[in-house]
């Protein structure tokens, strides 16, 4: 046992309430533990397993209706219970945070270097001057290694790119000298080699400052690369505490065993994913062929953005095969050119050079506003990254099915209508009680079902994912993917899985590309490109992925 001098924070049974119409919410129920000076504890769980509520209940941060109530909650000896004015000491300055979205948490009209200063002037050790002030703000944007810190302060948020706003949040927390930090979710969305660097950088500075970290995560192979503890949540309570290692390496608990089971690593198959008993229906039919005709194909295929300071090629000289019934997965850094890529197969933006052909047609050189309303739409469809953002508030989830449908075919029938609309919300898995809900009612998952039935209900022949997984639990990735293959395989469907997750990749992939500024370094099947690698930038990727069972 430690001493209690070396216990920085001390939690017995918190527990946090949200008053709702009827009732009471209990999001947080009898957590205790303790976090070490200068130590890293990973909070893991999924979605509303009271992970957030928990680090934000420390300092107060609960919205209005939420209430905490502990035995005891202090922080180096002081006592956050006695009073506002107690918490209100330690938020901010003793305790920082960083936030799981860098361009919500940021103020979108000031630049960050006024940000950062902002942070400063509350903090511990406020500058006495502007020009100290902005010395200490660019010297904090050079310690999280962002490039050209003195000409970066006067930029806007819009105008960095995500890992960059994650960089700069962390030079706030950084600013007012904390003691704790707390990082929720600090890399969701981010591609492996950005996150090993914001992760990486965030070990680094607590290591030279003696900070203790919180790190709060689904992701169990980040938790174990990065963390000595670890505390796993479920429905608010703490179900499992220990040495990470212990944890992840022999699960006591059967919800930690799920998580771990459902978290995809090197060298494992869908079907492991999941129980047998949650394993979505197959059929018995047989692996994809390796001699099907090719449907949709790339030749020289070039996209290049023009701008008042130049241009700038975001891809270049791609050529690509995609057989019937085949998953091509595209992979590389934010910035590579995968977003771009799927978009111009998809026909939403417009290519610059080579050709696109689908069937033998060429539909590159049709024009995207011709293309919409053409028979060929329907054939080709895309599920977004962002399933929240991509549907219509104002649709009800059986709307947001129907729409591309009655755009496809405005003559069908009402009934014909509901038919095609339950039909894609089955194959989809998603329960039809569902349907007359909005999508702010939906759960991650359930969100992302509705995306998939949309592209479903017309019926295509290739699907397009764009990062369909990257914010989901890792038990809802599963039963997704697995969904997913399932589909493919019985109903002959192609897919096109763009993903920085390169175990997922492998799974539901038979080949795979890797992009690098616009162009493709290598490829092949993926299980040889992905185990080994030949070009140093795929070894990169591959070597940056965390995977728990090398860390336990």
């Amino acid at each position: 046992m430690m001493e209690n001098k070396n216990i920085l924070l001390d939690i017995g049974d918190l527990h946090v309430e949200f008053a709702v119409p009827g009732g009471t919410v209990k999001a947080v129920d009898g957590v205790t533990l303790q976090v070490r000076a200068g130590e890293t504890l990973g909070l893991v769980g999924e979605s509303g397993s009271g992970k957030s509520v928990t680090a934000y209940a420390l300092v107060d941060l609960l919205a209005g209706n939420g209430r905490r109530r502990a035995n005891r909650l202090s922080f180096d000896g002081h006592d956050l219970l006695a009073s506002k004015k107690a918490t209100r000491l330690v938020r901010g300055k003793a305790i920082s945070f960083i936030f799981q979205n860098p361009r919500a948490a940021l103020n979108p009209i000031r630049t960050i270097g006024r940000q950062i200063i902002d942070a400063l002037e509350a903090g511990k050790r406020p500058p006495a001057s502007k020009k100290e002030a902005r010395q200490r703000a660019i010297e904090l944007l050079q310690s999280v290694q962002i490039a050209r810190a003195d000409a970066r302060m006067d930029a806007y948020p819009h105008e960095l790119s995500g890992g960059m706003c994650q960089r700069v949040l962390i030079a706030m927390a950084l600013a007012a000298e904390p003691e704790l930090l707390i990082a929720d979710e600090p890399t969701t969305g981010l591609d492996a080699t950005t996150q090993k660097a914001i992760m990486d950088m965030i070990r680094d500075l607590a290591t030279q400052r003696g900070l203790a970290t919180i790190l709060i995560t689904h992701d169990l192979g980040l938790a174990a690369r990065y963390c000595e503890r670890l505390a796993v949540m479920r429905q608010g309570k703490l179900v499992e505490f220990g040495l990470a290692r212990d944890v992840l390496r022999a699960p006591q608990h059967e919800y930690t065993q799920r998580l771990v089971a459902a978290t995809p690593r090197r060298g494992g198959c869908l079907t492991d994913l999941l129980p047998r008993h949650e394993l979505p229906e197959t059929t018995d039919a047989p692996p994809p062929d390796a001699a099907a005709p090719v449907v949709l194909e790339t030749v020289g295929l070039c996209k290049e953005y023009r701008g008042k300071h130049g241009s700038h090629m975001a891809v270049r000289d791609l050529t690509l095969r995609i057989r019937r019934g085949w998953s091509l997965g595209i992979v590389g850094e934010s910035g590579s050119g995968k977003t771009t890529t799927s978009r111009m197969l998809a026909r939403l933006i417009e290519t610059s050079a080579g050709q696109i052909r689908y069937e033998g047609h060429d539909i590159g050189s049709v024009d995207i506003k011709r293309f919409a309303v053409s028979p060929l739409r329907r054939k080709i469809q895309v599920v977004f990254q962002d399933p929240m953002g991509s549907l219509n508030p104002r649709f009800t989830v059986y709307d947001a099915i129907a729409n591309p449908l009655r755009r496809a075919d405005p003559d069908l029938r009402a009934a014909d209508e509901q038919q095609r609309v339950s039909e894609a919300a089955q194959r989809a898995g998603l329960p039809l009680d569902l349907l007359l809900r909005f999508p702010h009612q939906l759960s991650g998952g359930q969100q992302a079902r509705v995306g998939i039935a949309r592209a479903l209900v017309v019926r295509p022949d290739i699907l397009i994912f764009d990062e369909p997984t990257s914010a989901l639990d890792v038990s809802v990735q599963a039963m997704l993917l697995n969904r997913l293959d399932s589909l493919r395989r019985s109903e002959g469907l192609s897919f096109v899985f763009v993903s920085h997750d390169l175990n997922v990749v492998r799974m539901m992939c038979e080949e795979v590309v890797v992009m690098k500024d616009g162009e493709v370094v290598e490829q092949g099947t993926a299980d040889e490109v992905l185990r080994d690698p030949k070009h140093p930038y795929t070894r990169t990727l591959v070597d940056a992925i965390p995977n728990f069972e090398d860390q336990a």
